[in-house]
């Protein structure tokens, strides 16, 4: 999701680090004269916790965000050697999975720093599964303690009225101001697809999901099969219930209209305004029930689509046998299949009159997941430590930058990227190895937040640093006929001249929606669990007049499980968490 699952565009994650969101606060591209790694005197005040010399490190376990690093256990990148070379530990990643964390939670043995999301805060904190951290952060979390207003908030709306802080607001700091006129390399989140396909069609107009289906048919009809023989479908889902659930059926038809995704089956825009997508039949969820049911009816919809998992999804877009995507996290292995084919990669198409995700930030933290130490820790002291350390500036520098003298240095009083970094960061496999951004969703301040040591942002991606990327051909190709000398710039342009809108999202409003009281959640198990049957027979449904059938009985069919119930809650709660952040 992009309020929890990523960020949304958040980026852009770990696989196009290159197009994440974008700073401009210096100017400067030249390679540094200097060499030396030594940190800046504002670093130097940042006091890294004494790793000692000889000392044996500390191995601590993290259960990391929804989307997964590429290999779980320690990770071999320069970055995060770097961090556990100057904290004195050795960390041992466990990408999330939703069920295996129910077994963690019922056995009381939990990773020692974990990011968690809200539908498990009331279990974690009642439970007794997780620290309070009062204590703590007033010997180990000295940086931490500086967002003094964030922790406040969670304590008194996050706590299940223990009024302790037993979550850490991740990525703080950032307000939409901010970031409204930051440049974007890129804009990643939406309706994707292949460059050289749609050139080869002869770039026709796109004004509506409509448009954009018949274009997915013509790509399909001149390529049905890829190279190996394998079906070429144009569209494509996934099943993950307990995790990403009903999102991947719904965020591209969101994000066209404006809205991104909350708790409680609500989207909201960026505005504050809210609805229940399942009870709003001319949403957008009932609009892309109708793009999936069309997609079904013209033999371009993956038939696998309700019974595949994320991996199998994620291996068809490698093998290009998908001709759209969602995020192009998830087409970071299609990109580079099509690395050796002029023009061809996957990109967002702007659809007329329609919206392009930007990101979505908040003041007091990211909605809908946190920080917390698990209370069966051996070493809740030096989980603390690493905590706070993604709250430092020398720890913010080192995860967003990279290890100063190497992959960033201080030019003419900026701060800027080595001229080598940026050149080695566009290849995947260097990246990876880098491993600079790698760590976005788990950054303790937003990266548009500023290092108060420099006056900097924390984010280096100026719009110089940006153009002087080695962009690939079909991204240099695209932003040409959009009218960019880069596909951010495309977008913005567009933007400009009224033929799209650009969202930006502050999700402060969804922070303390909280965990809904038993029976409301009772009645939300119940209907994600009937959606889950009732979507295919929506979707595959024989005809239009077989369409609208299974649409009536749907609705009918909530209405009977306690929908008008739960939606009276969630706009209640809704409604209270978005006035407790106006004030």
């Amino acid at each position: 999701m992009i309020r929890k699952k990523a960020v949304l565009l958040m980026v852009s994650m770990i696989m196009i680090f290159v197009v994440a969101g974008c700073s401009g606060n210096n100017s400067g591209k030249t390679e540094p004269t200097a060499t030396s790694s030594a940190r800046t005197e504002g670093e130097k005040e940042q006091a890294t916790p004494d790793a000692g010399q000889n000392k044996e490190p500390v191995k601590l376990s993290f259960y990391y965000s929804n989307v997964p690093l590429k290999t779980e256990g320690r990770q071999t990148d320069e970055v995060m050697l770097e961090l556990e070379k100057r904290l004195g530990v050795e960390i041992d990643f466990i990408n999330q999975n939703t069920d295996r964390f129910k077994l963690m939670m019922a056995s009381r043995e939990l990773p020692d720093i974990m990011v968690v999301f809200d539908q498990d805060y009331k279990q974690l904190i009642e439970g007794g599964l997780i620290l309070p951290l009062d204590d703590l952060i007033q010997s180990k979390g000295k940086d931490i303690a500086k967002n003094a207003e964030a922790l406040d908030y969670y304590r008194q709306y996050l706590s299940s009225d223990t009024g302790k802080l037993y979550l850490l607001p991740m990525q703080v700091g950032a307000t939409k101001e901010m970031v409204a006129d930051v440049p974007y390399a890129d804009y990643g989140a939406g309706y994707l697809t292949r460059w050289d396909y749609y050139k080869e069609l002869g770039f026709p107009e796109i004004k509506s999901p409509d448009d954009l289906l018949a274009v997915l048919k013509a790509m399909q009809e001149k390529h049905p099969t890829t190279a190996d023989g394998k079906k070429v479908y144009g569209v494509s889902s996934f099943v993950d219930k307990a995790g990403w659930g009903l999102w991947p059926f719904y965020i591209q038809m969101s994000l066209s209209q404006g809205y991104m995704e909350g708790a409680g089956n609500y989207l909201i825009d960026a505005d504050n305004n809210f609805y229940n997508f399942l009870a709003n039949e001319e949403g957008a969820f009932w609009d892309s029930m109708k793009y999936f049911f069309k997609a079904n009816q013209m033999g371009l919809l993956d038939p696998e689509s309700f019974i595949q998992n994320l991996d199998q999804y994620q291996n068809k877009q490698t093998n290009l046998q998908v001709l759209s995507g969602i995020g192009a996290w998830w087409q970071a292995g299609a990109n580079e299949a099509l690395a050796d084919i002029p023009d061809a990669g996957f990109v967002t198409l702007p659809m007329e009159n329609h919206y392009v995700y930007k990101t979505n930030v908040s003041i007091i933290g990211k909605a809908g997941r946190a920080f917390a130490i698990a209370k069966n820790s051996k070493n809740p002291e030096k989980a603390m430590e690493v905590l706070n350390y993604l709250y430092s500036n020398e720890g913010m520098n080192l995860l967003s930058r990279g290890i100063q003298g190497k992959h960033w240095d201080i030019v003419d009083n900026q701060a800027a990227y080595t001229d080598s970094f940026l050149k080695a960061r566009v290849n995947v496999d260097e990246a990876e190895k880098i491993g600079v951004t790698k760590y976005a969703l788990i950054y303790g301040l937003s990266d548009y937040t500023v290092n108060s040591d420099e006056g900097i942002a924390f984010d280096l991606n100026s719009e110089s640093s940006i153009e002087s990327t080695d962009w690939k051909g079909y991204q240099l190709d695209y932003a040409k006929h959009y009218g960019g000398e880069y596909p951010g710039d495309a977008i913005e342009k567009m933007a400009d001249q009224g033929k799209i809108k650009i969202s930006l999202f502050d999700t402060s409003g969804g922070v303390a929606v909280g965990t809904p009281p038993d029976d409301i959640k009772r009645i939300d198990d119940s209907i994600k669990d009937y959606m889950w049957k009732a979507m295919p027979k929506v979707i595959l449904a024989k005809s239009e007049a077989d369409y609208e059938t299974e649409k009536k009985n749907v609705i009918n069919e909530l209405n009977k499980l306690g929908l008008d119930k739960s939606k009276e809650y969630w706009d209640k709660v809704w409604q209270q968490s978005i006035n407790r952040v106006k004030k």
